[in-house]
């Protein structure tokens, strides 16, 4: 056998390493120079970093333009193009200057309204973070068309591993605005590449906003991932990195040798950050203030921190320089910053602009949340709703140590502040909807963050007394997730800085999430595909098909058990398990033979049919007619319980608000639920809300229409609220719409009308984990069935005391009152009890005893004994009590060897388990274990710590079955048997 050598691969960023000098070499072949060189561009390599870029100023421009070879903004107090003409822009009006160029060209673009920032139509990411994800994989791919090619759009996107760097660097953001150019060319169509995009890009540069092009330089780089490769044109004006470029022209080959070739779709992707354009032309000091205008203002006129002063605008040119995740050592380049700003030192640079810091932190965090719940998403302690809960929470957190809550008028104020950051983004992306659950949202997230602080300040106390001090940055994020505290809290409560990296290894640490997909225990890929005839006719229950395959049985090991029951059809009417929903079952009848089909599966397209017998002929069986019947009731029930859920989200999308969104679903025949979104429990009156509207649906008998579309139509039709279920796979989708009233792409079974349903039951809602909720419900004849058992169930209890229903309630409200103060009196008695044995027991002559105590349990020893074990040991004896199935043991372990007595327990229960299995069939009491244990003996002392019983022991252990047994060896051990 030939032994497998195992190589290493390169990751992306190792192979764009290698392939970046190859692209340099040959840069004719990979970069636009008919295009730069026709603006008058020259190539050079930068003394600093030795990138190679283009500029005209050949004889002024000394370095690549990045600000870090720069050592500054240069822009910064002068502005740049029409801005040091004296035309200010606003970041609207910046896009418009986009809008204008990219339309206007010989290959006009069209622009586009955004995506939602939350991704629901892919499942390897929470969030869109470029412009590029909104079209990933199934445009980029050539498996879908477009919306528009070439297209434009001022496309919203959440990063979470720079948020380190907000309110320093000048130009960093949890949520920011990415100007996207998106064209995808394919063998059939072939739109424009390199050369005209950097055109384009120019023409805007140059003629819109009139940047000089000696202020320009344009820096080779190569961009590399997802399999592919291309080059890329970095733009920079004065320092400022404008946008990139990108043009994924290659596919990887080989990750070990570097070896790629061409692909057949080559895209162009664009991204430039919004935010840095009015910055850039108007030379303010950072692009926070063009971001949110009116936030900013707003903040500034209520929490009075001053935006302007002498040291602020020293700092701005050289904020550049303190990119966390780039800064090699972070606290040089404040000291060299510090240095140049005139200050001692950079703490005292630090405080100086903090609270400017502070002020943006919370206009960009709030900024983000607006949009992120807005657009479906909710802080949560997993998943992406955990970077919002982060955001959230610090954004509190500065709030509360600035003394600014107050300030700015708690959530009045901080609701204000989210209306000005609407008004701010209205000039971009139209009027915000009503969203009546916004509120309630942040509300809540606010009491959490303040209830969290008690337990939690001692639980990191406690971690602190732990790590002797010094919390690494491992320890930071322990807390912050295990915890649920906030940066700040911590640094509030443990007086040591936040690191630097913190929120930069947070976001790492979430990238690294992956979802697994399930193994596939069957190979169907050349095995034809299962024509699904529950589709194309809902009520079809008979069927005749042709046996197609038969497969072994596999285990959960993919290992054959040499069982042939896998029966694969031409065409089939049974539904497989899938969508949440149960798979169908019923009969088959084979040559004569009628078989159960039990279970139902689709692997890849084929539908596989489990019978409850092994076919030993199956060789013979290819190309048999069959005959199946689908279990009529079962199929009902299931279809009723599928189309119930539709019409229940849709009703708590109405009665909670727009946040709900599906998070998952089952459907059985005996029951179904529903996980959604949601930021609380629901109560009995939103449950009831819930109900009265799902049944109201049901009585309007609205037409249930089920149709496919293309994905591409569907989006346009529906938007992404079609997702409900996840990801839907291949080009097409099949849409289930009730009339308007819920439209969402479905595989399941349905109803022809909501009136099939019958009645829908709300049976139990409850949080199931942070931010999701469970519905628990009934519909169709479970629904009746449950009615009739809560009535059984009601007449049964007002039969046995005696009592009209509308009294039930209250009479059972009194009984259990009365049951609740017979329990306290009861164990206060079996307290007096315990202390009179225990005082009897010590006035015994003899130094050892054990005793059996009637109704003695594992709590009331525990709860009873150890009080008196001081006055045991001053009299020098020990205890053990034989209680229900167990003993418990106060011991002087100068007099008994305890361990001793666990080989007795042990022989005692494998007596018991003998008897047990003498008597298998009968009806047997299960008790509960009590592992044995040997206890260091503590004993409560109030407003103290436990205090330790020096001698004794504590002992507990199961006691099995023979407590002769038990006794025996006590006895001849020199316990002497207790009686009263």
């Amino acid at each position: 056998m030939t032994e497998m050598k195992e190589v290493k691969a390169m990751t992306p960023k190792e192979f764009k390493a290698k392939s970046k000098p190859k692209f340099a070499a040959n840069f004719e072949e990979y970069y636009p120079v008919n295009t730069l060189r026709k603006y008058g561009f020259e190539r050079h390599e930068c003394p600093i970093c030795h990138e190679h870029y283009w500029s005209t100023a050949t004889t002024r421009v000394k370095t690549c333009g990045d600000s870090n070879c720069e050592g500054k903004y240069k822009f910064i107090g002068t502005g740049c193009g029409i801005g040091a003409k004296g035309h200010k822009i606003t970041i609207d009006e910046a896009w418009k200057t986009y809008e204008k160029a990219l339309t206007s060209t010989e290959i006009p673009a069209t622009a586009i309204k955004r995506y939602p920032v939350v991704a629901r139509w892919r499942n390897d990411v929470d969030f869109v973070a470029a412009g590029i994800y909104c079209f990933q994989p199934y445009c980029v791919t050539g498996q879908l068309e477009p919306p528009a090619n070439p297209l434009i759009c001022p496309q919203f996107c959440l990063r979470f591993n720079d948020l380190d760097n907000i309110g320093i660097s000048g130009r960093h953001f949890s949520g920011f605005i990415m100007i996207g150019l998106q064209v995808f060319n394919s063998p059939q169509k072939y739109v424009y590449f390199k050369e005209e995009c950097v055109d384009y890009n120019l023409r805007w540069l140059t003629k819109e906003l009139e940047i000089e092009l000696d202020d320009i330089t344009l820096i080779e780089d190569v961009w590399c991932g997802g399999g592919n490769l291309g080059p890329s044109i970095e733009m920079f004006v004065k320092g400022l990195e404008v946008g990139n470029m990108v043009f994924t022209q290659y596919k990887i080959l080989d990750f070990v040798k570097g070896e790629f070739e061409p692909l057949k779709h080559q895209v162009i992707d664009v991204g430039i950050g919004l935010e840095r354009i009015p910055w850039l032309i108007n030379g303010t000091p950072t692009s926070y203030l063009e971001a949110f205008p009116d936030a900013v203002k707003y903040l500034q006129s209520k929490l009075g921190v001053t935006l302007e002063s002498d040291v602020i605008s020293k700092f701005a040119p050289y904020c550049c320089l303190l990119n966390l995740d780039e800064c090699k050592d972070v606290n040089k380049a404040w000291a060299d910053i510090a240095k140049e700003c005139g200050v001692e030192n950079r703490e005292v640079l630090q405080k100086a602009i903090q609270p400017a810091r502070d002020l943006y932190i919370i206009a960009d965090h709030s900024r983000t949340m607006l949009i992120a719940i807005y657009d479906g998403a909710l802080p949560s302690a997993v998943g992406g709703g955990a970077n919002l809960r982060n955001i959230v929470r610090r954004m509190f957190s500065i709030l509360s140590k600035n003394g600014w809550w107050e300030k700015l008028g708690g959530m009045d104020g901080l609701m204000e502040l989210f209306e000005c950051h609407k008004k701010d983004l209205e000039k971009i992306y139209g009027k915000f909807d009503e969203y009546k659950s916004f509120r309630k949202i942040i509300e809540m997230e606010y009491q959490r963050w303040c209830t969290t602080d008690i337990e939690s300040q001692q639980k990191v106390q406690t971690l602190l007394k732990k790590k002797k001090g010094v919390l690494t940055v491992d320890d930071w994020i322990f807390a912050m997730k295990s915890y649920g505290l906030s940066p700040d809290k911590i640094n509030e409560i443990s007086k040591l800085p936040i690191p630097d990296n913190l929120y930069t290894k947070l976001a790492e640490l979430e990238d690294q999430r992956v979802k697994m997909l399930p193994t596939e225990l069957y190979e169907t890929a050349d095995i034809p595909e299962t024509k699904e005839l529950f589709y194309e006719n809902g009520d079809l229950r008979e069927f005749n098909s042709e046996i197609v395959s038969i497969l072994e049985k596999v285990d959960e090991k993919g290992k054959g058990t040499g069982v042939h029951n896998l029966v694969i059809l031409k065409e089939s009417a049974f539904y497989p398990i899938g969508g949440g929903q149960d798979n169908d079952t019923g009969k088959i009848k084979i040559d004569g033979v009628i078989y159960d089909v039990t279970y139902v599966e689709k692997v890849g397209k084929c539908i596989l049919h489990h019978i409850n017998s092994d076919l030993k002929n199956w060789k013979e069986l290819k190309g048999k007619v069959v005959t199946g019947y689908v279990d009529d009731q079962r199929r009902n029930q299931l279809r009723a319980h599928h189309t119930a859920t539709h019409i229940i989200h849709q009703a708590a999308h109405q009665v909670l608000g727009p946040h709900v969104w599906q998070n998952g679903a089952k459907k059985t025949v005996e029951e179904a639920h529903l996980d959604i979104t949601h930021f609380s429990s629901i109560t009995r009156e939103e449950e009831n809300a819930i109900e009265k509207l799902a049944n109201e649906m049901i009585r309007k008998s609205l037409k249930i229409n089920k149709f496919v579309l293309s994905k591409e139509e569907a989006e346009k039709r529906y938007g992404f609220s079609l997702y409900q279920g996840g990801v839907v796979a291949g080009n097409e989708v099949r849409i289930v719409d009730i009339s308007g009233y819920d439209t969402e792409a479905c595989c399941g079974t349905h109803c022809d009308n909501t009136s099939q349903v019958g009645l829908i039951r709300i049976i139990k809602t409850n949080r199931i984990s942070d931010g999701v909720v469970r519905i628990r419900f009934v519909a169709g004849d479970a629904a009746y069935k449950n009615m009739a058992m809560e009535k059984n169930l009601i007449n049964d209890l007002c039969d046995s005391y005696s009592v009209l229903p509308e009294v039930l309630q209250p009479t059972l409200e009194r009984i259990f009152t009365d049951y609740k103060k017979l329990t306290k009196q009861s164990s206060k008695m079996i307290g007096e009890i315990f202390n009179l044995y225990m005082r009897v027991i010590l006035d015994e002559k003899n130094k050892m005893v054990f005793a059996s105590i009637p109704g003695a349990t594992q709590t009331t020893c525990v709860s009873f004994i150890p009080q008196h074990a001081p006055e045991f040991k001053k009299a020098g004896k020990s205890v053990l009590v034989l209680a229900e199935g167990m003993v418990y043991a106060l011991v002087n372990t100068s007099d008994f060897k305890a361990e001793e007595l666990k080989e007795i327990l042990e022989k005692s229960k494998v007596s018991k388990r003998k008897q047990e299995k003498k008597e298998e069939g009968k009806e047997e009491k299960k008790e509960k274990s009590v592992p044995f244990r040997i206890s260091p003996l503590k004993v409560k002392v109030k407003g103290k710590k436990p205090e330790v019983i020096e001698g004794y022991v504590e002992v507990t252990g199961s006691i099995g079955g023979n407590v002769t047994l038990v006794t025996d060896f006590l006895k001849k051990a020199g316990f002497i048997e207790f009686q009263l």
